[in-house]
């Protein structure tokens, strides 16, 4: 096992790398804990938990609503849930969204830890304190920034995962190397989704690289004031095509990646070479959906971006990999350039 600390202002979280789900008792520090996990999940692993309260909802990003949140307050509530005891977050991306949410607003806050399960929420989601649901067809709009006390992450959970999830979750890790940690790229260029999850070495690596990337931006700056925007790196047009067209977290991301690189081409900011490059290891990765967007509607959703600053929205561009540079555009600028991009050709 490695441990990694993240230290912000609203807490300490460790970060446990290849540590057993078996071992989650020695973590909680004797607290009463109630585990909070989606039906698939329970259904592949449920011989893996503890004996304690388990609450388990259905599976998928519309469980990430206000409504299910007022469920699992009165759920909660039914189970004695006190300020001292801790709500245990296992599953993917919603589950550690929602129940970091839920925690953190539950009595004014609950202990709070998570055991994230898919390649997506160990390499991201699960990582950094932000937490929250949707709100109608915008995503994330409600949320809290609350670090978990630790997050242990197991790869053997990867086994069980669809082979569709743990693709999706590639986009994060790409991410991740296009932002920060170049040598993330040289590890996973010329290579398919199988090869990489049959690869346990480097996959333990992947995750690792990408942890160690996201806790040194979010220890700098973890309200997203600055620095850590750089994390939104094909969210903001992602986030659109996601929930317009129901797509998968991470193809939506890959599309969002290729867009915003396209859009630093057209601003003078990055070469076509960066393009090709990246437009081929997402495409090696399975990561490019075959959709072609309604610009006008995904224009709509990104003008309700949450990071919005009066008319402008800052959109995260690349000069090369490693390299990037914010830039504040307005939504006509936005549409401008959306109608100049190239899709997916090279």
């Amino acid at each position: 096992m490695k441990k990694y600390q993240l230290n912000t202002k609203t807490g300490t979280s460790d970060i446990l790398i290849c540590e057993s789900f078996e071992k989650l008792q020695e973590h909680t520090a004797g607290k009463k804990i109630v585990i909070l996990t989606d039906e698939q999940i329970f259904a592949l692993q449920g011989e893996r938990f503890p004996d304690v309260s388990i609450i388990r909802i259905p599976q998928g990003e519309q469980a990430k609503s206000l409504g299910r949140t007022t469920l699992l307050y009165q759920e909660l509530v039914r189970l004695g849930v006190d300020r001292s005891d801790m709500l245990v977050a296992v599953g993917g991306g919603v589950i550690c969204d929602l129940g970091g949410f839920v925690a953190t607003t539950f009595q004014r806050g609950i202990g709070l830890s998570f055991v994230p399960t898919t390649l997506l929420a160990q390499v991201d989601a699960a990582i950094g304190g932000k937490n929250g649901v949707n709100l109608g067809k915008y995503k994330n709009m409600v949320g809290t920034f609350r670090q978990p006390s630790f997050v242990l992450i197991d790869p053997s959970f990867l086994k069980t995962l669809p082979e569709n999830e743990f693709i999706s979750g590639l986009a994060e890790v790409v991410k991740y190397g296009l932002i920060s940690d170049p040598g993330i790229l040289a590890l996973i260029e010329g290579k398919t989704p199988r090869e990489i999850s049959g690869d346990h070495d480097l996959l333990t690596e992947l995750i690792e690289r990408s942890v160690r990337a996201k806790v040194a931006v979010v220890t700098q700056d973890e309200e997203d004031r600055g620095l850590r925007r750089i994390l939104n790196f094909g969210h903001t047009y992602g986030h659109g095509i996601e929930r317009l067209y129901e797509l998968p977290h991470g193809k939506a991301v890959a599309y969002g990646m290729v867009v915003a690189v396209d859009i630093s081409i057209q601003l003078g900011l990055a070469e076509d070479m960066l393009r090709k490059r990246i437009f081929t290891l997402l495409k090696n990765l399975e990561l490019l959906p075959d959709i072609k967007p309604d610009q006008e509607k995904v224009m709509e959703l990104i003008s309700h971006d949450k990071k919005k600053k009066g008319k402008e929205i800052p959109f995260v561009l690349l000069k090369d990999a490693g390299k990037t540079v914010i830039r504040p555009l307005s939504p006509d600028k936005i549409m401008d350039l959306l109608k100049n991009i190239k899709l997916f050709t090279i």
